[in-house]
C-alpha cells in the first residue's frame, strides 16, 4: 500500500436530502469543501476506494449522479486548478430549536 496522497475532486447531483447529506458527510470527513455539492480530496488511492465505496452504499444509481476527477499527486493538484472568487465553502450552522 502506497502512502502516496493523490487529489480527487468529487461533485455530486443527488436528489434526496437525506442520502445528499449523508454523501456530504461522507465527503468532509476526508477532504475540504470548494462549493455546496464540490469537494476536494487529499488522501491515499487505498482510501479513496473506501470513500467511493461508502458512497456508492449511498447511491440511487437511478437518480444521483457522482463525478470523481483523479488530479494526481497532491503537489500538483493545485497547479491544475484555477479558482476565480471566493475559495471554500462554509456550512450554514442552521440552530436546532427544542
Amino acid at each position: 500500500m502506497t502512502a502516496v496522497q493523490r487529489s480527487y475532486l468529487v461533485a455530486y447531483d443527488v436528489n434526496d436530502d437525506v442520502r445528499r447529506a449523508h454523501i456530504a458527510r461522507i465527503l468532509q470527513g476526508h477532504g475540504e469543501r470548494l462549493q455546496y455539492s464540490v469537494f476536494l480530496l487529499r488522501i491515499r488511492p487505498s482510501k479513496m476506494l473506501e470513500v467511493q465505496a461508502s458512497i456508492e452504499e449511498e447511491l440511487d444509481s437511478a437518480t444521483d449522479s457522482i463525478l470523481i476527477c483523479d488530479f494526481g499527486l497532491s503537489e500538483q493538484a493545485e497547479q491544475s486548478m484555477l479558482f476565480l472568487g471566493k475559495r471554500g465553502y462554509r456550512d450554514t450552522v442552521i440552530p436546532t430549536i427544542i
